[in-house]
């Protein structure tokens, strides 16, 4: 089996597009894609990177949250997975970049999985999403979601602190920039070459390219931001490598009809 990567299509949210980059057009909409990457790696099997919304939304997403981030299309990981002629239970490796609500919703379906028992996610991130849902009192704080990743039957976590090289050709990289740290991938592939998944540090290519960050209220400090699009540049340049948006509609549709990329 070659290393070879798939965009999985999870679904969508339609909102404001200030969430995402800001703009002086308060009333300007955009459509933000929810995805999975799926990863088959020689060495270590199937790989999943994230895990898009919960199909439950409509129960343990805030009231907020749908205000200002409504689902507009919903495919569960365990149905995209199923496209693929796989289950929950053939995935090998689970890495959450954080611990939002749209990226965590379908840890469930990995409940006494083996790739459920050692979640990869930032130690930091682990640390500070348990504290923050576990102290506001309707479990709910931001984008952080308690019945999404707290006290799950069959999973546990494995924390990481640093930059990882999973396997030839896989390496983690933490982003302290969007929440108390985002995971992002680096991917070397035969024919693609280097892949960077920068997760939602950098939300699109427009905010790329334009150096313009988002002003949503879930999001850090434009210094962390900006910081955090500087290292991301050096790595582009060092490794010649390719950059995939945290939500990026355009740029998702063209990778999800692409299929397997190697």
């Amino acid at each position: 089996m070659n290393l070879k990567i798939k965009v999985l299509d999870l679904g969508n949210m339609t909102f404001y597009k200030n969430e995402l980059i800001k703009t002086d057009n308060e009333n300007e909409m955009i459509v933000s894609p929810s995805y999975a990457i799926l990863i088959q790696h020689p060495a270590i099997g199937n790989v999943l990177y994230d895990t898009g919304n919960d199909d439950s939304w409509d129960e343990t997403y805030s009231d907020d949250m749908k205000r200002i981030y409504p689902i507009t299309k919903l495919t569960t990981i365990k149905e995209a997975l199923q496209k693929e002629g796989l289950t929950p239970s053939d995935i090998d490796l689970l890495i959450l970049s954080h611990l939002h609500f749209d990226h965590v919703g379908g840890l469930k379906y990995f409940s006494g999985t083996k790739a459920g028992k050692k979640v990869l996610a930032y130690e930091h991130e682990l640390k500070d999403a348990f504290y923050k849902v576990n102290i506001a009192e309707n479990g709910i704080c931001g984008a952080y979601m308690r019945p999404l990743f707290c006290n799950l039957s069959g999973i546990g976590f494995l924390p990481i602190n640093d930059e990882t090289e999973l396997a030839n050709g896989l390496t983690l990289f933490i982003q302290r920039c969007h929440t108390a740290g985002v995971i992002g991938l680096k991917i070397d592939l035969k024919n693609e070459g280097t892949v960077i998944f920068c997760g939602d540090t950098i939300y699109t290519k427009e905010s790329y390219d334009r150096e313009i960050g988002p002003g949503g209220g879930i999001n850090k400090t434009d210094a962390e931001f900006h910081e955090n699009l500087s290292m991301i540049k050096e790595m582009k340049q060092k490794f010649n490598a390719q950059i995939f948006f945290g939500h990026d509609i355009k740029q998702t549709n063209e990778w999800q009809n692409r299929g397997w990329i190697d």
